[in-house]
């Protein structure tokens, strides 16, 4: 669930520097394009009324958003804006805190789909003692900002007592998952074992669901190892080994993706085919320009294609499962 938050979050952090312009002039194309992909996310299905309730009636007021428990009642109420609009005056936010305290909702909050605010309701401290959640999309790791949205996931939220992540657990990034299990690969009917199983790039399962499970490490033909805390380093991971190499040169690029030819993976400058600039970047060791922008199918599929490009045989490049 966590991965597939992380790619949910790294595509709203594109669709809000791509589109930026269309977002700040609409607010229902903020709630389309950023809000509702993030509750759902977070499985909050924005489409089930026993799960969302839109226009939501409170006493003296209306949420944009209701969140709902067990009991079908409100556990959380959210005001929607568009991107970029000023999320209130503390006195605006405390007349929302005070319409959601006389309809017994227990939290509160406003996002413009890139900021998201929550607070505590019943509680008498100052406004900024009551804030359980304060985070920006854009200004923020992509795993850094799902660890900390975990206070929004639905079976936390809905408990009526969600708690928070901790500290320490963000200072170490995401999680590695505490139990392993068999897993067959995609493109072969074998099952591997994950203390052992070393399978081709080809074969790492990117298709979203229960059953993927982010190979924690990927390893080059020359025996060198690259640890993998999230599926961008895949991409990453890749690109630099051919640097490291030499087989990745400006004399190679630009290197277009095969599934969308006019956007290049790799290039001297940071454009595309048709003159667009990368929205996501890294610059490598040599100067060249990494487009980053995507999710775990891209990451893993655009990194077999700098391997092909460059000449390597992608199927000597390994990911251990577990």
């Amino acid at each position: 669930m966590l991965d597939e938050l992380v790619d949910t979050i790294e595509t709203l952090k594109a669709r809000i520097s791509e589109h930026a312009t269309v977002l700040r002039a609409s607010e229902a194309q903020t709630r389309l394009s950023l809000i509702d992909p993030l509750l759902r996310a977070l499985g909050w299905d924005t489409a089930d009324p026993a799960l969302v309730r839109p226009e939501y009636i409170l006493s003296g007021g209306r949420a944009d958003y209701a969140l709902l428990g067990a009991d079908e009642k409100p556990v959380a109420v959210m005001e929607a804006k568009r991107l970029n609009e000023p999320l209130g005056t503390t006195e605006r936010q405390m007349q929302m805190l005070t319409y959601a305290n006389f309809s017994g909702v227990s939290f509160a909050g406003l996002t413009d789909g890139d900021k998201w605010v929550l607070y505590r309701v019943f509680d008498q401290r100052p406004l900024a003692d009551r804030l359980v959640l304060d985070i920006s999309l854009a200004d923020s790791p992509a795993y850094e900002s799902a660890l900390k949205l975990l206070l929004l996931w639905h079976p936390n939220l809905a408990s009526g007592v969600p708690i928070k992540a901790s500290e320490p657990i963000m200072g170490t990034g995401i999680p590695v998952s505490a139990s392993p299990k068999p897993e067959r690969t995609s493109s072969q009917n074998v099952v591997v074992e994950p203390q052992t199983g070393w399978i081709t790039l080809k074969e790492v399962n990117t298709k979203p669901g229960e059953n993927r499970i982010r190979p924690p490490v990927i390893r080059f033909p020359n025996g060198e190892e690259k640890q993998i805390t999230m599926w961008i380093d895949f991409l990453i991971g890749v690109a630099e080994w051919l640097v490291r190499d030499g087989s990745l040169t400006p004399g190679n690029t630009p290197i277009p993706d095969r599934t969308y030819p006019s956007v290049y993976i790799v290039n001297s400058q940071p454009v595309h085919a048709e003159g667009a600039e990368f929205s996501r970047r890294r610059e490598l060791p040599n100067g060249l320009h990494l487009y980053t922008w995507g999710g775990a199918k891209e990451y893993v599929n655009r990194a077999i294609t700098l391997l092909e490009a460059c000449g390597k045989n992608s199927s000597t490049v390994h990911a251990k499962v577990g």
